[in-house]
């Protein structure tokens, strides 16, 4: 079928069942699975051809049928939904799979201490195959066979990914050595499975686009800044996230403004799960899984949420009555963002050139925490990278997190940025040349790299009334907790906003004092805290990272008064408080700004247990500007219709907005 519009209601049905499974598809009513779909309001489901334990769910003649099912569950679900216009995209299973693995045990990844990857064989869990071999012959013919046999809406290849420390199989080991890399190296190691998987990637799409030249691609398991070098074998962007099943509630909100920059259609993936997937009794809040809706599309997104089909083929109706009150929440809103673009003013420039897999469990991020503080101060922002945003003039703002490595090339497009009228938020480590101990951008800065600071952790006063906060008062020395921080000397004219303060001594056996914090001296020290020259300040100490890990208000207080200074007039400003995500998109080349509020209410729970939403405390009253040029007839909400009375000054539209619950959306035509 022909699907111009990327579908915004979107189910990936999990169907992973094992060969002893007795019953499977014995209670499948084709009826019964479309009229509990359309009744959720949703448009397009992902179903199974092949699962991880290797089982196929149609008359296969590549690999084995489940020996239960006893008639083509895939052919009449594609069937059944195509005849009530829903989409139905097929997922096949990568490199877990039992029965390949049992068949052809030469197929698997070996670590690089001769173990073959994954349980041991009295273990449960996934084996992992290498796509280097005769698999990869496999894989395609099954994609040849599957087009061959239905109208294919699109494909979804699950866990196309190397273990950690790579693949020394046969073939890999034989390749490594004759592309004269060293196989010790893990990082060769990496670098060649990425290579092995592009390469499998590259030769899947060209076989399917040569026949269904719109059908969907995408290859999961890969996610993180290396998308970008393989962005061309994919017609669209999914970000597998389930808050509640490991990768909590700040990684879509970080990875969606990277994914978002690529030109393709974006999805958001979270579950109907309290846990991960196949959390058969886990069922969330519905204002849980709205709330979770209204930040995908507040990014940009389109929605997946993902359900697991019991082995009889039924799909549970209360299942559905949850998932069915988020997407008509969708819905109402969707005609607000279909085609939408983000407006951002701040671009997050992640320079790593070790960047691998996103890290599902960053506690100390650099990068997560200067996204958590972007969000929570409401700048509008994109992740990004010199390679996918060839013109840093687009942004306003950069700011370089904590450690950012750049090329000479890299480098000198940042100068120019500057010269243009560019603004820099630089911390810590960023843009520091290892080779010659000294910042890139040094005459921009107005500082100079002297070297680790000894004092650690040390403390940072702000003297600077323009930062002073509620939580960083004058004369109060604050203590950064994470370091060394950097020891850098000022040049003449720079001027210093913050002083840093060392203490007596570094903690140790010998030497402590009281329970765990060495107190500061009383003179500061011979090297600044914060600084500016310019357009640029420079903030000595990995403070995005210690947010991360400590969420000192402090913290963000400190880097929000910065963007203060350097970005006077933010796209938005609201009384909102931190905890509601707002998002601001264009629609119609930006005659149409919608403005997204997402209210975040996590209840109080135990240590150790899952962060879970519930019912939000409901914003009221909450206060609007957006600063956009030119005129607006009117303001509403999108999902009511409710018009709003606005005030218009010189550089902007003012308006409040009654209530907020769980996800609100303001248009202004």
């Amino acid at each position: 079928m022909d699907f111009p519009i990327f579908p915004m209601r979107q189910i990936h049905l999990d169907f992973h069942t094992p060969p002893s499974i007795p019953d499977v598809g014995a209670e499948w009513d084709a009826d019964h699975f479309v009229r509990t779909l359309t009744e959720a309001r949703v448009n397009s489901i992902t179903v199974f051809a092949k699962c991880h334990h290797g089982m196929n769910y149609y008359p296969s003649k590549i690999g084995p049928v489940h020996p239960s099912l006893k008639f083509d569950l895939l052919g009449e679900q594609v069937e059944a939904l195509h005849r009530s216009g829903i989409r139905a995209p097929i997922y096949i299973s990568v490199v877990w799979d039992v029965s390949a693995a049992e068949r052809h045990p030469e197929w698997r990844q070996v670590s690089k201490d001769g173990k073959l990857v994954g349980p041991g064989p009295l273990e449960a869990g996934w084996p992992y195959l290498c796509v280097n071999n005769g698999y990869a012959d496999e894989l395609v013919a099954q994609t040849e066979e599957l087009m061959a046999l239905y109208d294919c809406d699109g494909f979804f290849y699950d866990i196309l990914m190397y273990n950690g420390d790579g693949c020394v199989c046969t073939n890999c080991l034989a390749e490594l050595r004759r592309e004269g890399l060293d196989p010790q190296n893990a990082a060769h190691r990496r670098a060649h499975n990425h290579a092995v998987a592009r390469r499998f990637m590259e030769r899947v799409s060209g076989v399917i686009r040569a026949k269904l030249p719109n059908a969907g691609i995408y290859y999961n398991s890969r996610w993180g800044l290396h998308f970008q070098d393989e962005v061309q074998h994919y017609s669209q962007v999914e970000i597998e996230s389930l808050p509640t099943g490991g990768w909590g509630y700040g990684f879509y909100p970080l990875w969606s403004r990277y994914g978002r920059n690529f030109g393709l259609p974006m999805l958001g993936m979270t579950g109907r799960f309290h846990r991960t997937w196949a959390d058969w009794g886990g069922l969330k809040h519905p204002d849980a899984l709205r709330w979770e809706c209204g930040g995908i599309v507040a990014t940009g997104g389109a929605v997946s949420i993902g359900d697991q089909l019991h082995p009889r083929g039924r799909l549970n109706e209360a299942v559905y009555d949850v998932i069915g009150e988020a997407f008509r929440d969708v819905e109402a809103v969707e005609e607000y963002c279909i085609g939408a673009e983000a407006a951002s003013q701040v671009g997050l420039l992640v320079l790593n050139p070790n960047a691998d897999k996103a890290n599902m469990d960053a506690q100390a991020g650099n990068v997560e925490g200067a996204a958590k503080i972007l969000l929570e101060l409401h700048h509008q922002f994109d992740v990004i990278t010199d390679k996918t945003c060839p013109d840093f003039r687009r942004y306003e703002l950069l700011v370089l997190p904590d450690r950012a490595v750049a090329t000479p090339e890299t480098a000198a497009r940042l100068r120019d940025y500057v010269a243009g009228g560019g603004k820099l938020l630089i911390t810590h480590e960023a843009l520091l040349d290892e080779t010659s101990g000294s910042f890139l951008l040094a005459d921009e800065m107005g500082v100079d790299y002297s070297g680790p600071a000894t004092s650690n952790p040390d403390y940072f006063q702000v003297t600077a009334p323009s930062l002073h906060t509620t939580v960083t008062r004058p004369g109060f020395p604050y203590s950064l907790y994470e370091g060394p921080t950097a020891h850098v000397a000022p040049r003449s004219g720079t001027e210093i906003l913050a002083d840093a303060y060392e203490t007596y001594f570094n903690r140790t056996g010998e030497h402590f004092i009281s329970h765990g914090f060495t107190p500061p001296i009383a003179e500061k020290a011979d090297y600044p805290a914060v600084t500016r020259r310019g357009d640029i300040v420079y903030i000595y100490g990995p403070i995005f990272s210690a947010y991360q890990k400590h969420g000192n208000l402090a913290f963000r207080a400190l880097v929000g008064r910065c963007l203060d200074l350097l970005l006077p007039q933010p796209l938005v400003e609201t009384d909102a408080p931190p905890t509601c995500e707002v998002g601001v998109m264009r629609q119609d080349d930006g005659d149409r700004h919608v403005v997204h509020f997402v209210n975040y209410h996590a209840g109080r729970r135990a240590p150790g247990h899952v962060e879970v939403l519930e019912t939000p405390v409901p914003l009221q009253d909450v206060a609007l500007r957006l600063r956009r040029t030119g005129t607006v007839s009117r303001i509403f909400l999108a999902r009511s219709g409710e018009a709003l009375p606005f005030e218009a000054s010189s550089d902007g539209f003012c308006v409040t907005i009654p209530r907020i619950d769980t996800h609100e959306a303001v248009v202004f035509e």
